[in-house]
């Protein structure tokens, strides 16, 4: 990836496969990079519990870091 996804960008990783994940499960705060093999580092608010779909008792409270290679953008809303 050569330009970093947008700060806002709702986006889900690989390894949220589920249906309801598609519509993402973090929302991308800052972008870092790029690295040496071209990918970017987000950082993202996500859910609480990795394996769960957000909502009221799995909020978007937690900052981590995921790499642009894990990370999918949710289709455009609409």
């Amino acid at each position: 990836m050569t330009t970093p996804l947008p700060v806002g960008t709702r986006v889900r990783h690989y390894g949220q496969q589920w249906p309801a994940a598609r519509s993402g499960t973090a929302t991308v705060l800052e972008a870092k990079g790029p690295c040496s093999d071209g990918s970017w580092e987000y950082r993202v608010l996500a859910t609480q519990d990795f394996a769960r779909s957000p909502g009221p008792d799995n909020p978007e409270t937690r900052e981590t870091w995921w790499n642009s290679t894990a990370t999918i953008p949710a289709p455009a809303a609409g």
